[in-house]
């Protein structure tokens, strides 16, 4: 049995050092590798021409489980998701594929992280949205 688990980890933008592991990843929508295409068609020809583009910009989310004895430990946990994952910044956002392999996204966080309604005794549930392709 294996016994492997995924990560998503956020590394600075070089992707050498790790700044944060994201815990108790619930869902998400990665991978994905949303493809731009061009299509030239005119008007006496019959169909187009398909060119492929690029990688176009997407919206990854991460929605996960923040867990702790107390309110104050929850509090610190928000605190320090808030701080580590900053607004405008340029990340390297790695999942785990396998215990070897990984896919790298480059991310940025442009919008607030979600926290839905909770009285935070033990838990908290966050939803976090990164921009991948966006530098």
């Amino acid at each position: 049995m294996n016994d492997f688990i995924p990560r998503f980890k956020l590394y600075d933008s070089t992707g050498n050092t790790l700044l944060y592991t994201f815990p108790i990843v619930q869902r998400t929508n990665i991978p994905q590798s949303p493809k731009d295409i061009v299509e030239h068609s005119t008007v006496r020809a019959k169909g187009s021409i398909i060119i492929e583009g690029g990688d176009q910009a997407w919206d990854i989310e991460i929605e996960g489980i923040l867990h702790g004895d107390s309110y104050i430990e929850l509090a610190s946990k928000i605190d320090e998701l808030e701080t580590l994952v900053q607004v405008n910044i340029p990340y390297i956002l790695r999942f785990d594929k396998s215990d070897s392999t990984y896919w790298n996204y480059k991310v940025k966080r442009i919008l607030p992280i979600e926290y839905p309604e909770s009285l935070r005794t033990r838990r908290q549930d966050y939803i976090i949205r990164l921009r991948a392709n966006s530098w």
